[in-house]
């Protein structure tokens, strides 16, 4: 770049997007790249602190800010499944255009931003992704970098991309209510009106609701008959904690083929249970389900909404993370719950 007072460059074009802050109220850029100067921008040129002006001189085999935000856009993610924003003070925002969520590969990631002059930041990896919201934010540091940065950037996403968004699969979801109390009338069930709109939010749907009592073999057979009518997932309510009341969790493990877990390091949640028969997945959720915005239920189903298959250990390490803030306005995913892993 070339450095010359404001008076003396009326007339010719700025380098770079120059930054206003108004603290609170606005942070964007006030004049843009290539904006040619005119008199009466020099006394609001000074009020930004630009006493002097950079103009383009971009040394051989370097390119310049834009370019190379642009040049990184579409080599980090797919054009087709994300949308980026026009260049703005030198960077470039990713959008997606699908619902799902997020995959990031960490490593690669971390490669990239190890570029010299490279800085790429993104959401956390596998949070729920909305059709419109920024996963990426990407730029270059200085004005201008070796176009060779840029080489390294191209060839190390040459064979996959950065990220990606899984998509939610629609799922077919029974929800068996149990409890001698709801089953016998003597209280309302809870557990629908908080789980049903949960389940849709995720592109699935329940298909059917059974209410049964108190009763092993009841629960037994209400599960086993779910799961012969091609239910994709199975969710059961009622007791869950180690009670011998609660004849819930005794049900589901005699009838998974595999338990994944029981029982967590994540409050609130702690006594979730995954299972599975066959290619279908068993849950049983417990009691602060009705009680908390969000609980482990929400991380867990987002990922059976995908089709994905959860392990234990995914499970252990929610362990760091795994304690909920319990705000009065919850925010999540934007905050450190459920991000262990």
């Amino acid at each position: 770049m070339r450095l010359i007072k404001v008076e003396e460059a009326v007339g010719l074009p700025i380098a770079h997007d120059i930054t206003r802050v108004i603290p609170g109220v606005f942070k964007g850029a006030a004049f843009k790249k290539g904006h040619i100067i005119r008199e009466e921008d020099i006394e609001e040129l000074k009020k930004l602190g630009k006493e002097h002006i950079d103009v383009d001189v971009i040394p051989e085999g370097c390119i310049h800010e834009n370019d190379a935000a642009e040049r990184i856009a579409l080599a980090i993610a797919d054009s087709e499944e994300f949308e980026f924003t026009p260049v703005s003070e030198g960077k470039i925002n990713i959008i997606s255009k699908k619902t799902g969520l997020l995959k990031i590969n960490k490593d690669m990631l971390y490669k990239l931003n190890s570029i010299e002059h490279i800085a790429i930041s993104t959401r956390y990896d596998d949070i729920v992704i909305r059709k419109g919201e920024v996963v990426a934010s990407e730029r270059i540091v200085p004005l201008y970098t070796k176009d060779s940065n840029i080489k390294k950037v191209e060839k190390i996403c040459s064979d996959c991309k950065l990220f990606y968004v899984k998509e939610f699969i629609p799922q077919s979801v029974h929800l068996i209510i149990t409890g001698n109390e709801v089953y016998k009338g003597l209280i309302e069930d809870k557990f629908f009106p908080v789980l049903q709109p949960k389940i849709s939010s995720y592109g699935s749907h329940v298909d059917k609701v059974t209410k049964v009592p108190d009763d092993l073999e009841i629960i037994r057979a209400s599960i086993e008959e779910s799961y012969k009518e091609g239910a994709d997932i199975i969710i059961c309510t009622g007791g869950m904690s180690v009670d011998e009341d609660d004849l819930t969790p005794i049900a589901i493990k005699a009838e998974v083929d595999e338990l994944i877990v029981h029982g967590i390091p994540v409050q609130p949640g702690n006594m979730f249970l995954l299972g599975y028969k066959g290619n279908t997945a068993i849950t049983g959720v417990p009691g602060s389900v009705m009680f908390f915005p969000t609980t482990v239920f929400d991380m867990a189903f987002s990922k059976l909404a995908c089709r994905e298959k959860i392990s234990k250990e995914y499970f252990i390490k929610l362990g760091l993370g795994g304690l909920c803030y319990f705000c009065k306005n919850c925010t999540y995913p934007n905050c450190t719950f459920l991000k262990g892993r």
